[in-house]
C-alpha cells in the first residue's frame, strides 16, 4: 500500500465512504463543539461572568471534559465547509441534520457579534464607531500562518468598513490582501507600530509575532477574541 511507505499507522476501514465519512465526522465534531462554546462566550458575556476563567476551571477535571476555545467564528478550508457539504449530502436523503445547521448559523454569525462588541466598548467611552480608528491584529485563520482561506478576519474587516470606521491590519504572515471590493490592504509593520495610536485594537489572530506585552502596554482599548493579553475583557 502507498500509504505505509510513507506513513508509520495507516488505519484502514471497510470502504472509502467510510474513511471520507470519517474525516467528515471529525470536522464537524469540531465545528459544533466551537458553536456551543462561541454560544457559551455570548451567554456569559451577558451574565457578567469570564468565559476563559470558566474554561480554564473546567478543565481541571481529569475526564469527560474536551477543552474547545471560543473566538471570532470558524477558521479554515474544512471546519466551515465540510460540515455544510455532509448536510447538503445528507438532505439528498431527506435526512436534516439540526446540529449542523444550527452550529453553522452560531459560527457564521460570529463575525458581527466582534463587531457589535467593538461597537458597544466604543460607546461606553463615548465614541462612535464610524470614524473611529480601529487596528486589526492578525488576517490569516490561525497563527503564524499566511492563510486566509474562510478567516473570520476578514468578514470583521468587511464588517467594520461597512459602519464607517477606519480600520488598518498587522499580520506579518499577510502583507497584503484584496477587499470584496477589489481595493488592496497593506500591511501595517508591526516592529513600528504604535497601538496607542488608534481607538480600539482587536486581537483576531493570537500570532507569536505580537508581543503581549507591547499591546497590554500600548492599546488603550482592546477587544481580545483569542485570550492572549492580560487584559480581562470577555471575547465578546
Amino acid at each position: 500500500m502507498l500509504y505505509k511507505q510513507v506513513i508509520d499507522q495507516v488505519v484502514v476501514v471497510s470502504s472509502p465512504e467510510v474513511a471520507e465519512m470519517s474525516k467528515l465526522l471529525e470536522n464537524t465534531f469540531r465545528c459544533v463543539n466551537i458553536a456551543f462554546m462561541n454560544e457559551m462566550s455570548l451567554m456569559c458575556d451577558r451574565l457578567g461572568i469570564d468565559i476563559w476563567e470558566t474554561l480554564d476551571a473546567a478543565e481541571t477535571k481529569p475526564f469527560g471534559f474536551m477543552r474547545f476555545n471560543p473566538g471570532p467564528g470558524v477558521v479554515g478550508h474544512c471546519i466551515p465547509l465540510d460540515p455544510m457539504y455532509l448536510s447538503w449530502k445528507a438532505k439528498q436523503t431527506n435526512f436534516f441534520s439540526r446540529f449542523i445547521e444550527t452550529a453553522q448559523d452560531i459560527n457564521s454569525n460570529m463575525p458581527k457579534k466582534v463587531v457589535e462588541k467593538a461597537t458597544n466598548l466604543l460607546n461606553e467611552q463615548g465614541a462612535a464607531i464610524s470614524k473611529s480608528k480601529i487596528l486589526l491584529l492578525g488576517m490569516s485563520y490561525k497563527k503564524n500562518i499566511n492563510d486566509l482561506r474562510e478567516s473570520p478576519s476578514l468578514e470583521v474587516y468587511e464588517e467594520l468598513l461597512s459602519k464607517n470606521a477606519i480600520v488598518e491590519y498587522c499580520d506579518p504572515y499577510v502583507p497584503f490582501f484584496k477587499t470584496k471590493s477589489g481595493v488592496l490592504q497593506n500591511s501595517l509593520d508591526w516592529e513600528t507600530l504604535h497601538l496607542k495610536d488608534f481607538d480600539l485594537v482587536i486581537l483576531l489572530t493570537n500570532h507569536t509575532d505580537f508581543d503581549r506585552e507591547k499591546i497590554n502596554r500600548e492599546a488603550s482599548l482592546l477587544l481580545d477574541t483569542r485570550h492572549r493579553s492580560s487584559h480581562k475583557m470577555p471575547v465578546h
